[in-house]
């Protein structure tokens, strides 16, 4: 039986960025952050390009871009070369496709592990709370007898 098995980009896009985010001292670049990932195939701060030839049954090839920021003090060389020879390894072993490159683009540093964002509720109590430092209820008159 012959058959072609073909692997979506958005697999091996969430393949690669799980490879990335099992790194220490790395995060990938958000969409929010980036300044690309308009065109085809870019999806947060990976993109992907797949080479098949179908006319001679060759294992497709695959090219990775990844846009990747490197935590302070960290050697920038050693982790991208980590992150490298990591995504090319899984993308091989669970694929079978080749992998043609593996280019990382430090895109910037950054100090600490991102803080999670406030939910918005907490962020307008806090608001609120700075716009009336004398702690008074609104609606109440501040020589109302207490």
């Amino acid at each position: 039986m012959d058959g072609v098995i073909h692997i979506s980009s958005d697999v091996i896009v969430e393949l690669v960025r799980k490879t990335i985010q099992g790194i220490p001292n790395i995060q990938i670049v958000s969409r929010f952050s980036a300044k690309f990932g308009i065109g085809r195939k870019g999806n947060d701060g990976i993109r992907i390009s797949i080479e098949e030839d179908a006319a001679d049954g060759a294992v497709p090839t695959v090219s990775v871009d990844a846009y990747v920021l490197v935590k302070y003090g960290r050697r920038i060389p050693d982790i991208a070369w980590d992150v490298q020879e990591k995504v090319k390894t899984n993308l091989e072993r669970y694929t079978g496709y080749t992998v043609k490159a593996v280019n990382i683009n430090v895109q910037g540093i950054y100090i600490d592990d991102p803080l999670p964002e406030p939910p918005l509720e907490a962020a307008m109590e806090e608001s609120d709370a700075e716009e009336d430092p004398g702690g008074s209820s609104p609606g109440v008159p501040e020589d109302a007898p207490k």
